[in-house]
């Protein structure tokens, strides 16, 4: 074979090498073409959104923030980017969104709980039990308010500053301590070593503060509690002192 016949079939071989390689790329755009428009038919249009574990926050607000709608394609529905955007919100600890096939988006949420709310300004400052501000809301929320604290600094997300720490320590422990014992004060002022809880607006305890931590601690004060709502009193006066003893005043 000559130089010259090596050389056309050599170019051949390239040019049939070449039509291939366009061969197989065309089939390929067609198929990406193809299951892209198969993807996108109306069986996988988004027509419900489930939103669970919230409570503080509602489920208007979790999908608004997730910028989830339905009609959207359920494939083009991003969870990371829907889940860093529901954080913004600080109620929220932890969130999942999820694609349930063919067309359906579930959001689990995990919240932080607002806990106490302290006076400022005309706003009131929430918190969780780790004094993180959650928000400065205009009214007041579903959350012990607590009298007596000056609040000095309170941006979201960071943790409240206030003027006397030692009763915001106090307030924050008693906080705790009722909710680990179920129960819940709407109220509370604490002025050295003596503390008032308003269970209702009518119905408060009275003590000094170390025997109202070791009646809640107890279930005492949850027992007295409790046979009051049963006789339907939301008034009076419950008188704590040592040794969980409790008594009370209509």
């Amino acid at each position: 074979m000559t130089v010259e016949n090596r050389t056309e079939k050599h170019i051949r071989k390239k040019k049939r090498r070449k039509k291939r390689y366009l061969l197989r790329f065309i089939l390929f755009v067609l198929a990406c073409v193809g299951i892209y428009f198969a993807l996108h038919i109306d069986y996988f249009t988004v027509d419900g959104i489930t939103v669970a574990g919230n409570k503080e926050i509602t489920d208007a607000e979790i999908v608004a923030l997730s910028e989830i709608k339905t009609g959207d394609n359920i494939f083009d529905v991003h969870p990371w980017f829907a889940q860093r955007r529901i954080k913004k919100n600080l109620y929220v600890e932890s969130v999942n969104v999820n694609r349930k096939l063919p067309n359906k988006i579930e959001i689990l949420v995990t919240e932080r709980s607002g806990k106490a709310q302290f006076a400022m300004g005309g706003k009131f400052v929430i918190t969780d039990n780790g004094g993180k501000v959650l928000e400065l809301a205009k009214e007041e929320r579903k959350a012990t308010l607590v009298d007596g604290v000056k609040v000095t600094k309170a941006e979201p997300g960071k943790d409240i500053e206030v003027k006397d720490t030692g009763i915001y320590e106090k307030a924050m422990a008693l906080i705790a301590a009722t909710e680990e014992n179920d129960l819940y004060f709407k109220r509370i002022k604490i002025t050295g070593n003596d503390m008032e809880g308003y269970v209702y607006d009518g119905l408060v305890c009275k003590g000094k503060y170390d025997h109202v931590m070791q009646c809640i601690e107890s279930g005492a004060l949850k027992a007295v509690i409790f046979d009051l709502y049963q006789k339907g009193v939301e008034s009076g006066v419950i008188n704590i002192s040592s040794n969980n003893y409790c008594s009370f005043t209509p």
